[in-house]
């Protein structure tokens, strides 16, 4: 028999900790992101820094939201064991992924970290098939750094030979 209404599961505390950090982000996201400079009186920008990490963070209220409401509509079968601890492990994998994200951004580049992060997710949730798994950590973030670097004009940290590429790619 299913319980219903929120379960204390691991999932369901992490998306309710990513619900109140996108609140408190969206808050106080003047404080967060610096004022553009100016250049006699005008932005050297055309687009408020602040745009991209608005979308950003109203998408993941967005999608939290809807998860916990997924999670309270429909729970989850728990079967974990008499300790409870596989859920935690699940956690304690993808925050080890989530770092080791954050620690190869500027090193390897945007493409590269983005696509290791995206094998490894992939894996870690379960998906065996090398050549789903290849075209997704390749595909997903080649496509959300052209819709970053040109459609937002969000500049993001790139090795320079990928940089030049895409630059003489799209250059002509």
């Amino acid at each position: 028999m299913k319980k219903t209404g929120l379960q204390k599961t691991p999932e369901a505390f992490f998306t309710l900790f990513c619900v109140a950090l996108a609140v408190l982000s969206l808050v106080f996201i003047g404080s967060l992101v610096a004022a553009p400079k100016l250049l006699f009186g005008r932005s050297l920008t055309a687009i408020a820094p602040s745009l991209f990490p608005v979308i950003v963070l109203s998408l993941l209220l967005v999608l939290a939201l809807v998860l916990l409401l997924l999670h309270v509509r429909n729970p989850p079968a728990i079967d974990e064991g008499p300790n409870g601890l596989e859920g935690w492990r699940r956690g304690a994998v993808f925050f080890g992924i989530m770092t080791l994200y954050a620690l190869t951004m500027v090193p390897l580049g945007f493409l590269i970290s983005s696509a290791i992060a995206t094998a490894l997710l992939s894996w870690m949730i379960g998906n065996r098939v090398i050549w789903q798994i290849a075209i997704l950590s390749l595909g997903a973030p080649v496509l959300l750094y052209l819709a970053a670097t040109r459609l937002l004009a969000v500049s993001l940290p790139e090795l320079n030979v990928i940089e030049l590429f895409v630059a003489r790619f799209f250059n002509g």
